[in-house]
């Protein structure tokens, strides 16, 4: 029986340790009403339960807190539970709608819960076996300063722990929510957002609209809008993402609505939609298999340059951190001291007819705004593939991967870097160019601040611009 369960504080974290069984008559006893005032009082961030020593648990008494973490993600709260046994775990597991992230040790907690100050120095692999799981994993840790490292196997991931037992090495946690805006990932050069529940006013303000323009300013072509949980929307959502169509159109952007069910929907406002250029799918199945959307994945539409910004000194300030924290990660991946030539600000040029080259974008926003854009020759490519993945790759569709996993790592110690200086940024997950042209067709007209590096003998272009 659970009385009272020890709870520590800590910059905005809440840390509850319960003991023993779990079940509907005491679960009520973990975080009480009382309790919700206090952590609204302390301004809580962040609950984190540790489950080491719950003994069991059964499902009405997981259904009950789900509940209660449901009210605190409606407030920004989010919810962890940590170190769940395997039996408890599965019960989580089965729960369809999750208001809160499963954490598989406090060890890995630490950088799921708590804020990351700008210091933190031990490396985190992650191999997570389901795509979409590891594509969210990437984006809340790149999101939060830290840039974890993806592995291809678990036998790779247990040859990391044996040469660094200091590694964090996240291989079973499910990230569910984050915290309760729109959840929103990058899978296949398309960005995907989860939408649950009524879509309303609420809905209008806790949609990153700044992340969906960067992504359309870096070159997404694809949006989908994944409504399978959606029960219904008012006017108010209505009209805000006919608002998103018509700035997307600008850009040559496909909007797909996936898994709505139209039939508890007003038809009024399912034609308004469609008229703004939403193309309704019934599932991801029939999405999957359209030729409009392939073409668009394809095809490059120019930009409107009425809305073209001009490159700031602000921008331009930011210079030596970006070009600091990628000649680290590149340095620290290939083992190769980085050469380089004096920046200048210029449109982005190089001679990529007579060589192989493959480019990644990234989107920045916050205090300040912008775009990078890094550009691998394909053999410094290979040289990445073989400290990433244990061997050389040489198929075109995984250097791809390669390039987009090595621009998060990059990306995450950019954030890092910045937050030390109290600039405060969000950043897009990386967008990797099918073919150099569809980057010249992104970048053309634009302005910006040219690095080129040498790697040994092989080339790698970074241009920061907006």
């Amino acid at each position: 029986m659970v009385n009272y369960t020890p709870r520590t504080y800590k910059h905005g974290v809440v840390i509850l340790k319960p003991q023993g069984f779990l079940d509907s008559n005491n679960v009520n006893l973990l975080i009480t009403i009382g309790d919700m005032r206090i952590f609204a009082q302390k301004k809580i961030k962040s609950i984190e339960v540790v489950f080491t020593n719950v003994v069991s648990l059964n499902l009405n008494a997981a259904r009950f807190l789900n509940d209660v973490f449901e009210h605190f993600y409606k407030n920004d709260v989010e919810c962890f539970i940590v170190g769940a046994k395997k039996n408890i775990y599965d019960i989580f597991l089965r729960l369809k709608d999750r208001y809160f992230n499963l954490i598989e040790s406090e060890e890995v907690a630490t950088v799921f819960c708590q804020e990351n100050d700008g210091h933190f120095t031990r490396p985190i692999y992650m191999y997570i076996k389901d795509v979409e799981n590891k594509n969210m994993i990437l984006y809340y840790l790149i999101r939060k300063g830290y840039s974890p490292i993806v592995l291809s196997s678990k036998e790779e991931l247990d040859a990391k722990k044996e040469e660094n037992p200091d590694a964090i090495c996240i291989e079973h946690s499910v990230v569910a929510k984050l915290s309760n805006r729109v959840t929103s990932f990058t899978k296949d050069n398309m960005v995907f957002f989860y939408l649950d529940g009524f879509l309303d006013a609420d809905f209008t303000r806790n949609f990153d609209e700044e992340y969906f323009r960067r992504s359309l300013l870096i070159g997404f072509k694809v949006f989908v809008f994944d409504c399978e949980h959606v029960k219904s929307l008012n006017i108010h959502a209505v009209r805000y993402l006919s608002r998103l169509a018509v700035e997307s159109a600008e850009y040559g952007a496909l909007l797909c609505v996936v898994g709505l069910n139209t039939s508890e929907i007003n038809e009024k406002m399912l034609v308004d939609m469609e008229d703004a250029g939403y193309i309704f799918f019934e599932n991801m199945e029939e999405f999957n298999k359209n030729e409009e959307v392939k073409e668009a994945l394809k095809t490059v539409a120019v930009a409107n340059r009425k809305q073209k910004k001009q490159l700031t000194k602000e921008v331009v300030g930011l210079l030596p951190y970006f070009v600091n924290a990628t000649i680290e990660s590149v340095e620290l991946m290939t083992g190769i001291t980085a050469r380089k030539e004096k920046p200048q600000i210029t449109e982005l040029r190089f001679d990529y007819k007579n060589k192989k080259y493959i480019a990644s974008s990234v989107g920045f926003y916050g205090d300040l705004d912008g775009m990078l854009v890094l550009v691998f020759s394909e053999n410094l490519t290979k040289k990445v593939s073989e400290i990433l993945f244990g061997e050389v790759v040489e198929d075109e569709e995984e250097l791809s991967d390669v390039v987009s996993e090595f621009a998060n790592i990059i990306v995450g110690n950019v954030k890092a870097n910045l937050s030390k200086q109290s600039k405060k940024i969000d950043l897009t997950l990386p967008r990797v160019f099918d073919t150099i042209d569809n980057l010249m067709y992104t970048v053309q007209e634009k302005k910006g601040a040219e690095v080129k590096f040498y790697f040994g003998d092989e080339e790698f272009y970074f241009f920061l611009t907006r």
